[in-house]
């Protein structure tokens, strides 16, 4: 099972975006009282911010995977902890296996299909003794997380919203409350995670968020409201300054040049020439859009006066 994010969003489909809908409802339906502790971030996410509404609001590209957060505080009980890794397996969850042949202690995986499967990775705040992109054993021995800077975010800046899917395996429908990255904290994670590693889907997640889930004005606001509340400056301050160096104009540079919309007009478009036009309308489009919310957050403290 590769685990590659396709550059493109033809890689993507609405049937396995909705296989991944289904294991995170029947993963979520065996977590008990932990369930209420969890957050999604990622890919699934604009699937609950950004919900499709044509013409106005197109579908978003959809996701591979299922990216999850974890309360380490209520993972330091063993109890709690015990349950987490017993209804992994008991909802039919396993440790993904990469090509090496190596089992994963942070990456799962749950069997959707004959050929298809669903990759659900945890991931923990990065703090003073764990640096962000490395792994540590949550207890120490049957389960991990992948340390992300500032996924700690979540736990305090995320929507919720109450989803009905079918449960893998033939148990039914189900309903569970999802608890997801709210606008805010998924824009912040998504620019830092593209400024880590340059993957042409962040950029394009972002951008889709930033387009669609409110207007310029309303997102800029929240942002200036959060930094008047002081709340996760050091978070707010790194992903304005990622989306300043990656998307707008700059030394010599411009914007539409910056590696941010050119990412994500790769992801929309393909690397085709007979598309390049579209490209190019693309990222000069992004760009002022970033450099656009950028100078509405500098405006504050209320861009409504």
């Amino acid at each position: 099972m590769a685990t590659t994010k396709p550059k493109t969003a033809n890689g993507y489909d609405a049937d396995h975006t909705l296989a991944c809908e289904r294991a995170l409802i029947t993963l979520l339906r065996g977590f008990g009282t932990l369930k209420h502790t969890l957050r999604l971030v990622g890919g699934l996410v604009p699937r609950y911010l950004t919900p499709e509404k044509p013409p106005d609001v197109p579908p978003h590209a959809g996701t591979t995977d299922v990216d999850i957060v974890l309360n380490l505080q209520v993972l330091t009980d063993d109890e709690a902890y015990k349950s987490l890794a017993t209804q992994l397996k008991d909802r039919g969850f396993t440790r993904h296996v990469n090509k090496e042949g190596k089992a994963s202690s942070w990456r799962w995986q749950r069997q959707v299909s004959e050929h298809e499967y669903v990759l659900v990775e945890f991931l923990r705040d990065a703090d003073e003794k764990l640096q962000g992109g490395k792994v540590a054993a949550v207890d120490g021995e049957d389960i991990s997380a992948l340390a992300i800077k500032h996924a700690g975010i979540v736990h305090e800046w995320f929507a919720e919203k109450e989803i009905t899917a079918e449960l893998l395996d033939g148990g039914g429908k189900a309903t569970e409350t999802v608890r997801f990255a709210d606008v805010i904290a998924f824009l912040v994670l998504k620019s830092l995670a593209f400024d880590d590693r340059a993957e042409n889907k962040d950029a394009a997640d972002l951008v889709h968020v930033m387009r669609y889930a409110g207007t310029l004005e309303w997102i800029a606001q929240q942002f200036i409201d959060r930094q008047k509340a002081g709340q996760h400056r050091d978070a707010i301050a790194g992903a304005l300054d990622a989306l300043r160096r990656r998307f707008c104009d700059g030394e010599d540079v411009e914007g539409y040049e910056r590696d941010g919309p050119v990412a994500c007009a790769s992801f929309m478009h393909g690397a085709d020439a007979d598309v390049s036009e579209l490209r190019i309308l693309e990222q000069r489009n992004v760009s002022g859009m970033v450099t656009e919310f950028l100078r509405l957050v500098e405006q504050g403290p209320s861009i409504h006066g």
